[in-house]
């Protein structure tokens, strides 16, 4: 599998896991059947939901994503990121699903020793609250995906 392909899965995998706490709450989900959908990964109720799925970036205590994405994430109703574990790294957050207040989380930007550049949402933040743990199989399974050599 590519590094592009691993990451899709590991989206997909994330965005399941959601489709089911979701679920469970009993809300009414529709998965959006454009892989490349620009305003959403799925509607919860009818409302807007996009769904991070990473290993996020333990030295920085943040999530990350592209430029490209912060007007994507401020516009849905509903936020939510997944904590995938580090392979080689303890976190006292891995495999939690934290939910973010998409209008009032901080973010800050980073550039990459490679020159890429990034927005960083740190983790200990009022806007962010993580809401639960995944199961062990969950986090193997999201591992399998990673790209992460962190």
């Amino acid at each position: 599998m590519t590094k592009e392909e691993m990451m899709n899965e590991l989206g997909l995998a994330g965005e399941k896991i959601i489709i089911n706490l979701l679920s469970e709450q009993g809300r009414k989900i529709q998965s959006s059947i454009n892989k490349y959908d620009s305003e959403k990964d799925l509607l919860a109720d009818g409302k807007k939901v996009e769904v991070k799925t990473q290993v996020p970036f333990i030295m920085q205590n943040s999530f990350t994503f592209k430029p490209n994405q912060l007007r994507k994430c401020r516009s849905v109703d509903e936020l939510y990121f997944i904590s995938v574990p580090a392979g080689r790294h303890n976190d006292k957050w891995e495999g939690w699903i934290f939910k973010a207040d998409p209008k009032n989380f901080t973010t800050r930007n980073y550039r990459t020793k490679d020159g890429r550049d990034m927005i960083l949402v740190n983790r200990d933040q009022a806007a962010l609250t993580p809401i639960k743990k995944i199961s062990y199989e969950e986090m193997k399974e999201l591992q399998k995906y990673s790209v992460s050599g962190y």
